[in-house]
């Protein structure tokens, strides 16, 4: 190339542009960002009165959550948390419902001591995109707030099975076993997989309905098997019931939410919404009433002014 050649030079500054915005693409490119990986794993050992599948059910819930727990520093830092002052188990609720906690292994072992079964969980975090699902997450109260219920409900159920393995651990020292010992950690069982089963539902929840109600469905079927009496998951198969236009079969779930769960504030809105639709505007206009005085007023404006309500 000769010194000054205003089309070769014009050329090379044509490719140097063009490498430069190439760099600035890709290091913008979201494909790029870090994506953070925790993994967890726990190891639950097998005694007497808890079955070999109870104890796996304990193994996956304890490591899961520790997994998540973990991944929650990360969901701590944000600005979006920081300038809502929220709560460490609030904090837990959001990172459960951003990131995704999937079984890696599960195997057994054994030591001199003791054997049981291990299971490993990873939970990635995809820090390009976290502020966002977090944002969009706060701003979806009743998915937030049945996210936060679930993990509670979890944890109490965790704490419980605490108090069994001690109880167990005892009878096992001297050499007794209980059946009532062995129930109350089949409960537990069904309660914990209950939780599981309600997450994977709330999973498929975007902007006010489901994505796949179909699927939901399965899931909160599982759900109310395991454990009849849980409200939420009443409440938000009466959801998914709705968004495939079975309005009948939510009705009859939003009741028996409320039977569950008296003050149940969301499903006095859900069924407003639900009688004004079908022509029904007394009870259209009592249930939003109703649903504004427990604090949820979402659809009262609408209800009262489409019902012309008293």
């Amino acid at each position: 190339m000769k010194d000054g050649d205003p089309h070769t030079g014009g050329r090379v500054t044509l490719a140097i542009l063009l490498l430069l915005g190439l760099i600035v693409n890709f290091s913008a490119s979201p494909a790029f960002a870090e994506v953070e990986t925790v993994t967890r794993t726990v190891r639950q050992p097998f005694r007497g009165s808890q079955s070999p599948d109870d104890t796996r059910i304990a193994a996956i819930a304890r490591a899961k959550r520790e997994a998540l727990e973990m991944a929650g520093t990360y969901v701590q830092t944000l600005t979006v948390v920081k300038n809502s002052r929220v709560e460490k188990d609030v904090v837990l609720a959001l990172t459960a419902g951003v990131v995704k906690a999937e079984i890696v292994s599960q195997k057994n072992y054994a030591t001199a001591d003791a054997f049981g079964i291990q299971v490993t969980v990873k939970a990635e975090v995809d820090t390009a995109v976290l502020e966002e699902r977090v944002r969009k997450l706060l701003e979806d109260r009743t998915r937030l707030d049945q996210l936060i219920d679930s993990r509670a409900g979890e944890k109490a159920l965790l704490d419980k099975l605490a108090r069994l393995e001690e109880e167990n651990g005892q009878l096992r020292t001297s050499g007794k076993s209980s059946a009532s010992l062995e129930e109350q950690f089949q409960e537990t069982s069904r309660g914990l997989t209950a939780v599981e089963s309600f997450r994977e539902a709330l999973d498929l929840w975007v902007n006010g309905k489901y994505s796949d109600p179909r699927k939901a469905l399965g899931y909160l079927d599982q759900t109310l098997r395991l454990k009849p009496d849980y409200a939420e998951a009443c409440f938000h198969r009466g959801i998914a019931y709705w968004d495939v236009k079975d309005y009948s079969r939510a009705i009859q779930d939003y009741d028996e939410a409320l039977l569950l769960k008296p003050d149940f504030a969301e499903v006095y809105n859900n069924l407003g919404v639900a009688y004004l639709m079908l022509g029904n505007r007394v009870r259209a206009c009592s249930d939003v009433k109703k649903a504004c005085q427990l604090g949820e007023c979402r659809a009262y404006e609408l209800v009262m002014k489409k019902a012309r309500c008293r």
